[in-house]
């Protein structure tokens, strides 16, 4: 079964960094240049993950893994949103994610004034 993960990481030196944003741009969906976002099964994630920890030093970058209901769990705005907005499917929004939404447009409404 199919799960939604947000793998985030942040890697020190330039060359890493190019290797592990390239790995991972071949199999998940950037949503910003070190946050993506993926959809598969645990095995393939096991996979993935085996793949980013050769890569990077982990002694020395932080790499990082949050389990996501799916993308409507999501609240995004800005240059990306558009990646995220075909991935719904009709799948209706969590109450946190839709918390979370009201949330920061309240707080965008309220800038913008």
């Amino acid at each position: 079964m199919k799960h939604w993960y947000l793998i985030a990481y942040d890697i020190r030196e330039p060359k890493r960094l190019r290797r592990v944003h390239y790995c991972l741009r071949k199999q998940a969906l950037a949503l910003q240049k070190s946050v993506f976002a993926i959809e598969t099964d645990p095995r393939h994630l096991e996979e993935v993950l085996a793949q980013v920890h050769d890569l990077a030093a982990p002694n020395e970058d932080d790499i990082r893994l949050y389990a996501i209901p799916g993308p409507a769990a999501l609240w995004t705005a800005g240059q990306q949103e558009h990646k995220l907005a075909g991935l719904h499917g009709g799948e209706t929004a969590t109450r946190e994610g839709s918390l979370i939404k009201r949330l920061f447009d309240g707080l965008f409404r309220r800038e913008a004034a």
